[in-house]
C-alpha cells in the first residue's frame, strides 16, 4: 500500500503488525523538530523509521522478531532509505544516545510469537480490533503499567539531552507513569481518534544535576 501523504510504500507480512493510524501518527509525531539520531524500537514493518529517514533521521530499528526485521529491511529497499536494521530483544543490543525513541508497545509485556501472529492478524480487521481494545483495555492497561515504566528506565541511559521518548498508550497510562519514573515529565499527547484509548505521548526527562 502506499501513503498519499508521505508516499511511503509498505509490504505487509504474516505475523507483523500492519500500519494504522496509530503508526502514522507516531511517525509523524517522531519526525517533528530538528533531524537526529532515533531509534525505531520495535520496528515491524519499518514503517516509523522509513518516516523519520525520509525526513532526514539516522535511523536505528531494532525488533526481536526476525520477520519484522526481514520486512523492515525489505520495506526499507523498496522506499530508498538507509535504516540500520538489527536484531534486539527491546535495548538489549542498543548502543549510544539518541535524540529520539519511538515505541508503539504490544498490549502484554510477555508476547510470544503466536500472540504476535494474532494481533497482527487482528490489525487487519479494524473494527473487531477496536471492540477487543475497548474489552481488554481496562484489564491490560494496569498490568502494562510495569512493562512501560521498565521501557521509560530503560531508554532514560540511551536518550540524548533534551531528548524525547515517545509511546503509544492510553490516558491512563500516561497519567501514572510520570508518577513511577523519577524526572519523567509530559511534553505533549495526541490521542488517535480512529483507535479508541490511544494516545502518541511524548515524554521528556528532566536532566539530571
Amino acid at each position: 500500500m502506499t501513503d498519499p501523504r508521505i508516499e511511503i510504500r509498505i509490504e505487509d507480512a504474516l505475523g507483523v503488525c500492519g500500519v494504522r493510524d496509530d503508526t502514522r501518527l507516531l511517525a509523524e509525531a517522531a519526525a517533528g523538530g530538528q533531524p537526529g539520531r532515533a531509534l525505531d524500537l520495535g520496528t515491524g514493518s519499518g514503517y516509523v523509521g522509513i518516516h523519520l529517514a525520509q525526513a532526514g533521521w539516522q535511523v536505528d530499528a531494532v525488533d526481536v522478531s526476525p520477520r519484522a526485521l526481514e520486512l523492515a529491511r525489505r520495506n526499507a529497499a523498496l522506499n530508498g532509505v538507509a535504516l540500520h536494521v538489527f536484531a534486539s530483544n527491546l535495548f538489549d543490543a542498543v548502543e549510544g544516545a539518541y535524540d529520539l525513541i519511538a515505541f508503539n508497545p504490544p498490549m502484554r509485556a510477555d508476547e510470544s510469537e503466536s500472540s504476535r501472529l494474532l494481533t497482527a492478524t487482528l490489525r487487519r480487521i479494524p473494527p473487531l480490533a477496536n471492540l477487543l481494545m475497548r474489552i481488554t483495555q481496562p484489564v491490560l492497561e494496569r498490568k502494562r503499567l510495569d512493562f512501560l515504566a521498565d521501557i521509560a528506565r530503560a531508554a532514560r541511559p540511551h536518550l540524548a539531552p533534551r531528548g524525547r521518548l515517545l509511546l503509544v498508550i492510553s490516558p491512563l497510562e500516561e497519567t501514572e507513569l510520570p508518577k513511577l519514573i523519577a524526572g519523567l515529565a509530559l511534553a505533549n499527547s495526541q490521542a488517535v481518534g480512529s483507535i479508541p484509548g490511544l494516545s502518541i505521548v511524548t515524554f521528556t526527562f528532566a536532566e539530571r544535576a
